[in-house]
């Protein structure tokens, strides 16, 4: 028969073991989290570099400087969104 100290000690235990899988929880989900974000952080960089290829591979905007390529982005992007909409 257990005896309340006993039990004490017992439950003392269940808790730290408690307390212990709480923390490894939260740093699997936190891991969890930092991986999806990594995926999608490289997803983009991927989508982004090859939308880039494309436009200087259609536009040869190589030599343009930034506001140059954005001002030629502004000029076709009522366009290109027009035409997306109707897909």
């Amino acid at each position: 028969m257990k005896t309340l100290k006993d039990n004490l000690i017992e439950s003392q235990e269940l808790n730290e073991q408690i307390k212990e899988l709480k923390r490894k929880k939260n740093r699997l989900q936190n891991e969890t989290k930092r991986r999806v974000s990594w995926e999608q952080r490289k997803l983009r960089t991927k989508r982004l570099i090859e939308t880039g290829a494309l436009a200087e591979k259609y536009f040869g905007l190589e030599e343009f400087t930034l506001e140059q390529r954005e001002k030629i982005f502004q000029t076709f992007s009522e366009f290109v969104k027009g035409k997306i909409k109707k897909y």
